[in-house]
């Protein structure tokens, strides 16, 4: 999974640990078992972690240490450790995971870097930048040991801070992904699936006043838009505000994406006090030539997403039911006509707080009324942690398909799939990707990968992980859309993910995305008619302009018959 490992140069630093940084972990695993060992070599001792079967997330087991001392902001760390594996159920090794993340809500991550431990000891070394400042005890360090059942060893644990450096760490272990090989053999099958799905013959047809053909006539065709939506999530205060970096960053909007959903404003926290700043973002979008928008997300059910009132509820189920359908209908619609998809329930397989207390069953209410509130708009369940972690979550990928199956089954009007995709460094697969998606296009759903990133410094990883990810999800029949979690460093959870970094300059994954969407899935074309007065181009789908002899029109390009996605729109 790794390349040679080269090893960083000794920086300006002080340690963030005690100085028995083994003792500093604790275990949080129900049913777990952690032992003190004895080690040969650089270091005296380490973790030795068993993990039980049935774990549900990744986090569900892991060692924890709360800091102690503070960080700043833009501070680099370097993690260092040793890893060994001493027995797995998994046939690609066993996963480890460093994460480093804010002690509370939120939940906020600065690093989660995913590591397949060897039956030999392997010497990681992961630099960081911290996203946010924290005072002693505001931020966490956890190694995650999650899933399948494995027995893993950790020791050598060190974490130093190099402060803002101007010449921070660089990533050198190597991080890699399986399918990465230029030859790997599931880019010959879905370059086959993207020309049979994706594209289809255009054409043109010149005519004289009489209707007979006319050859030799000069062609033109110009793309102007993808049928597949290729998006990003947005925020009001960019797409209102009345800065330059503002005006920036809604001309990229227009140049880059044809897609929208507004990261935060229409959470129910967010836009119950501030309704009208949600409308005008969406106006402002509709009136720039983006109406095709998600709405995220009606219900997020955990106390944490939900307004805070709501939490004094939990002992009268009527009053709570009434709360929540009173919101469904009045954002329902408030926004009608305004978004074109909705997440009416958003990760709602590990956020169970209202389900526990009003029943399952509401999740079925609340897409009947979310129907009812807007009879257009298509109504999806969103989820994470389904494709991500090299996709080994397979409990969670069998929960949301059950979850849907159930939705299905009690009759809730389910339009579409959602499926995030938050990636650190333990990439999945792409032909994984690709089999993933192909156990929930068995229900007929168009399928949308709603919260695409890749939290990594390492940008050659990140450009050809994005390439290849969009290609294995492009190339995808159900799957109509990809929306990445936001773009710009200045407006990003995550800022190492975006494709900008703060001073606007292009990072090395944001050109892998423009040359990918706008170049090699982008057809352009011309020429003259043959003797049958006709001019043809396989083009990818979407909306042109044809040119024939100076004459210009509009032409929408789609599937052909027999050949459409898995869906119907």
């Amino acid at each position: 999974m790794f390349g040679a490992l080269a090893l960083l140069p000794l920086l300006a630093q002080t340690s963030i640990l005690p100085s028995d940084s083994l003792g500093a972990f604790r275990l949080l695993c129900s049913g777990g078992r952690l032992e003190r060992v004895s080690v040969e070599g650089g270091f005296p001792d380490a973790w030795r972690i068993t993990t039980p079967a049935g774990v549900a997330r990744e986090w569900d087991c892991r060692i924890r240490h709360n800091l102690a001392v503070p960080v700043a902001a833009n501070d680099w760390l370097v993690a260092e450790y040793w890893v060994r594996s001493i027995e797995s159920t998994e046939a690609d090794g066993a996963t480890i995971k460093l994460n480093f993340e804010r002690a509370g809500e939120d939940y906020r991550k600065s690093v989660n870097a995913g590591t397949l431990a060897t039956p030999y000891w392997r010497k990681m070394q992961v630099p960081f930048r911290v996203v946010e400042n924290y005072q002693p005890g505001g931020a966490s360090l956890d190694f995650w040991v999650g899933y399948a059942p494995q027995v893993v060893e950790i020791g050598g644990i060190s974490v130093h801070n190099h402060g803002p450096s101007a010449n921070p760490p660089v990533a050198t272990l190597g991080f890699t992904y399986p399918g990465r090989e230029p030859d790997a053999a599931w880019r010959i099958a879905a370059k086959e699936r993207i020309e049979k799905y994706r594209k289809a013959d255009l054409v043109a047809t010149a005519t004289d006043a009489n209707g007979r053909p006319r050859a030799g006539v000069p062609v033109k065709v110009r793309q102007k838009r993808h049928a597949f939506g290729f998006g990003s999530a947005v925020v009001a205060a960019g797409l209102l505000g009345t800065s330059a970096d503002d005006e920036i960053y809604r001309r990229k909007i227009i140049e880059l994406f044809n897609k929208t959903v507004l990261e935060n404003d229409l959470k129910w926290p967010s836009w119950e006090p501030n309704r009208a700043r949600a409308a005008n973002a969406l106006a402002w979008l509709h009136a720039n030539g983006l109406p095709d928008t998600r709405g995220h997300n009606m219900v997020w059910p955990d106390w944490q997403y939900l307004p805070s009132d709501l939490r004094a509820l939990a002992g009268n189920p009527d009053a709570l039911r009434k709360r929540i359908d009173d919101h469904v209908l009045a954002v329902g619609s408030a926004t009608r006509g305004l978004v074109t998809d909705w997440d009416v329930v958003n990760e709602p397989i590990p956020n169970r707080v209202l389900q526990n207390i009003l029943g399952d069953y509401e999740l079925v209410r609340w897409f009947q009324l979310a129907r009812g509130a807007d009879s257009n708009v298509r109504l999806f369940v969103n989820e994470y942690d389904i494709e991500t972690g090299g996709g080994r979550n397979t409990v969670k990928q069998q929960q949301f398909l059950d979850l849907i199956q159930a939705l299905l089954d009690r009759n809730a009007p389910l339009g579409g799939i959602g499926i995030q995709g938050h990636f650190g460094t333990d990439l999945t697969h792409p032909q994984k990707v690709y089999d993933i998606l192909d156990r929930y296009a068995k229900f007929g759903l168009p399928m949308q990968i709603t919260e695409f990133d890749i939290n990594s410094n390492d940008r050659e990883l990140q450009a050809d992980y994005l390439r290849d990810y969009f290609t294995a999800a492009f190339s995808h029949p159900a799957v109509e859309a990809i929306l990445m979690w936001g773009f710009w460093e200045g407006r990003h959870w995550r800022p190492d993910c975006a494709l900008y970094s703060r001073d606007w300059t292009e990072r090395s994954h944001g050109r892998a995305y423009r040359e990918l969407v706008y170049k090699e899935w982008w057809t352009t074309a011309e020429g003259i008619t043959d003797a049958e007065g006709r001019f043809t181009v396989r083009g990818f789908l979407g909306t042109y302009d044809v040119e024939i002899d100076g004459v210009v029109s509009e032409v929408k390009l789609v599937a052909p018959r027999g050949i459409e996605p898995l869906f119907k729109p």
